[in-house]
């Protein structure tokens, strides 16, 4: 019998029944939405907080321990809106390419993003990515923020799989080795040699 030819990668990408993609930095182009895109929009109308109370303030709405609408009033954005913020935000190219071709060979693909619940729900719907993207676990709908340990293990409960058969998606270092211990495959998106949609393609293969 010829020696087998599957690298070790390989057969792990076999095992994998669902795909989890990171939000900010992977499906959409800014990695740093609250420096590059929340704190400039946030000036714009008004908001004289500093950037750490606008950090934190931002933490707790991606909690869902406020409603958007709070978030805006207590930053003191004065006419900021949930729908106008988004207008921002860009899908990353190619990434509408990738999920449908992925989703074309029956792995669940899903989102695991920190993110405020309404503005998560404005930009899916805007870019139409629940055609491909079944399962949202947004921190402002489940309470509990990426790399903590219950975000990994809420998906798996919800979804009913395995850590194992869950690859992660992620551009931040600290969520992929949270995914990892956590006992997911995962890769870094961003990193040189994997920072565009058609690398990652490559990097999935032989899906």
């Amino acid at each position: 019998m010829a020696p087998s030819t599957t690298t070790p990668a390989a057969r792990d990408r076999d095992a994998i029944e669902v795909v989890a993609f990171d939000a900010m930095g992977v499906l959409y182009s800014c990695a740093d939405d609250v420096a590059e895109l929340l704190v400039p929009y946030l000036r714009s109308h008004g908001c004289v907080l500093d950037r750490p109370g606008i950090a934190q303030l931002y933490r707790e709405c991606s909690l869902g321990k406020m409603s958007s609408a709070d978030f805006w009033a207590t930053a003191g954005a004065a006419g900021a809106s949930d729908e106008e913020y988004c207008l921002n935000h860009r899908l990353t190219e190619g990434a509408v390419a990738l999920l449908a071709e992925l989703e074309a060979t029956g792995v669940r693909l899903v989102c695991l993003s920190n993110d405020v619940s309404e503005w998560s729900k404005l930009l899916r719907e805007r870019f139409g990515l629940g055609e491909y993207v079944t399962d949202w676990f947004v921190s402002g709908d489940i309470g509990v923020r990426k790399p903590g340990p219950e975000a990994f293990a809420t998906l798996c409960r919800r979804l009913d799989v395995v850590p194992e058969r869950v690859l992660l998606i992620d551009d931040r270092e600290e969520n992929v080795t949270a995914a990892r211990d956590a006992g997911f495959q995962a890769l870094r998106f961003g990193r040189p040699h994997l920072s565009t949609m058609d690398q990652l393609r490559k990097e999935l293969r032989p899906w």
